[in-house]
């Protein structure tokens, strides 16, 4: 313990108190230790692993003095004890009164259903806006709801654990649409481990599916198909939609991987659940509608060197596009630049490239980017030299 101390680093020292010999033969089980200092078994695991560093000093504290660490082989000032506090719902005596109970109802609920509502503006507002002017405040959020779940009490745990979950899985999408899929992948990690622990089969799918997203966006075929894959896992607890969206993802690799007919097969998959599904506001994959799986199929055709199949679904789809949804609409443009480029059609796509790229600007989304890079590529590749040369030039001048 002492050379763990040494290395001031409270993940080190929490994973050797653990395994301390004066323990006995075996480690002290996570669920314990996690129990002891308030904290889920997610978190503990994530802290001994190094994933989450324990800087501030009221954790450092906190940590010591349940695991009764002697202040003098700490590196940082512990204080006086506290004073031992009322706890919220003791009983609390009146003078000359009655007995009550200090804090009759806890609050737990009422803030779940707000961060709710909360995260649902914060929705709206990526759709509009793109994903930068929320990353500091839902960061500030997930952190508020991680400190509400550290405090819970047990009849509260499950509702705290989905709101944190959802809070985290956001967080990562805002840092994927950014264009940083390592954090993306780190955050949407806390949020399956946060799902699992709540037992959430739903959410665990959609954050499963939601890290084949991930893997999608990195290009990474094999990892893409695995983790949609395991978002069917137990597909009779999935709503249909659920399962289309996941459908969907495993298209994607099949695009990635070059693999027409597997591509295909999910597709149509993912369109006969999709079409199948009742409306259901409560459901998270809501969005996954037919005309949805179908725009989704265009970007497959577009990957798999078929931009003619893909430009009628991707022409209907925009006619019939919602305004609420003005960064997708910006993606959505980016995929149509790429299949008039791959059709051999420069003016039309350089033209759709530049109405993407007036809400590219504002959005700042790094996926669009990164499809209106590929759109001069192609430009490039089809001979359209003098296309492709404007619109490198008016991408690396505006997009700075």
């Amino acid at each position: 313990m002492r050379d763990a101390l040494t290395s001031r680093d409270m993940s080190v020292v929490v994973r050797a108190y653990r395994r301390h010999p004066a323990h006995g033969r075996k480690p002290l089980p996570q669920s314990d230790v996690a129990r002891w200092l308030n904290i889920t078994q997610g978190q503990l695991s994530r802290i001994e692993a190094g994933r989450n560093r324990v800087r501030d000093l009221d954790k450092l504290v906190h940590y010591a003095r349940c695991l009764r660490i002697p202040a003098e082989l700490l590196w940082f000032d512990v204080g006086e004890a506290d004073h031992e506090s009322p706890k919220a719902n003791a009983v609390l005596g009146l003078p000359g009164g009655p007995m009550v109970h200090a804090a009759a109802e806890r609050t737990e609920p009422a803030l779940v259903g707000a961060l709710l509502n909360t995260l649902q503006q914060y929705v709206i507002t990526d759709n509009l806006a793109g994903p930068h002017s929320l990353l500091t405040v839902v960061a500030q959020q997930t952190s508020f709801a991680e400190r509400l779940l550290t405090e819970s009490r047990e009849r509260n745990r499950g509702d705290l654990l989905h709101v944190t979950a959802r809070f985290a899985e956001f967080t990562g999408w805002l840092h994927q649409d950014a264009g940083d899929l390592h954090t993306a992948m780190r955050w949407s990690n806390t949020a399956l481990d946060l799902a699992q622990e709540a037992g959430d089969a739903h959410l665990t799918s959609y954050i499963r599916m939601r890290k084949s997203n991930i893997a999608s966006d990195a290009r990474k075929p094999d990892l893409t198909i695995a983790f949609a894959r395991a978002a069917l896992q137990k597909p009779g607890a999935l709503t249909p939609r659920l399962k289309a969206v996941a459908l969907r993802q495993e298209a994607h690799g099949h695009a990635l991987a070059g693999s027409y007919d597997e591509c295909a097969r999910a597709l149509d998959h993912a369109f006969q659940h999709a079409a199948d599904a009742p409306d259901d506001d409560a459901d998270i994959a809501r969005y996954c509608t037919p005309s949805y799986v179908e725009m989704e199929a265009a970007h497959c055709w577009v990957e798999l060197g078929q931009p003619a199949k893909a430009l009628a679904t991707l022409q209907q789809g925009l006619a019939e596009w919602h305004p609420d949804f003005r960064r997708d609409l910006g993606l959505c443009l980016a995929r149509l630049a790429i299949a008039h480029a791959g059709t051999e059609q420069p003016d039309e796509a350089l033209t759709v490239a530049q109405h993407s790229l007036a809400i590219t600007t504002e959005t700042r989304s790094a996926r669009t980017k990164h499809q209106l890079h590929r759109a001069a590529e192609l430009l490039d590749t089809t001979g359209a030299h003098d296309h492709a040369r404007h619109l490198r030039h008016t991408l690396r001048t505006t997009l700075r």
